[in-house]
């Protein structure tokens, strides 16, 4: 066999899993983060929240800026959590049925860790 030949066809594979890794990890990566930054987007006080540890509670308090949000888990409790520990609203299910009602384009849903 003409070596040549033997390191394009090794050339060629090798490039085929690379694309095959990045259309299969790389892509839905990028696109879950996007996705969580959306819907960190619309959240606002008020919202009930999962976050990804999976405890639910009530956003008392959200601050972008300071990067610092607090939930109330119970009544009269609450804890601190960084923004980007929320998974996503409580309610998601409803946000994509009102949003395909409306005709809009289908929000993303959060990737759950």
């Amino acid at each position: 066999m003409n070596t040549e030949f033997f390191y394009i066809i090794v050339a060629t594979v090798l490039a085929l899993v690379l694309l095959m890794v990045w259309v299969l990890v790389a892509l839905p990566q990028k696109r879950a983060r996007s996705t969580q930054q959306e819907v960190l987007g619309q959240l606002k006080v008020g919202d009930e929240v999962v976050t990804v540890g999976g405890m639910i509670g009530r956003l008392t308090y959200l601050n972008r800026d300071e990067d610092i949000a607090r939930l109330e888990i119970a009544k009269g409790t609450e804890i601190r959590i960084i923004p980007s520990a929320i998974s996503h609203p409580l309610d998601i299910m409803n946000r994509i049925k009102q949003a395909e009602r409306q005709g809009g384009s289908r929000p993303a849903k959060a990737n759950k860790a």
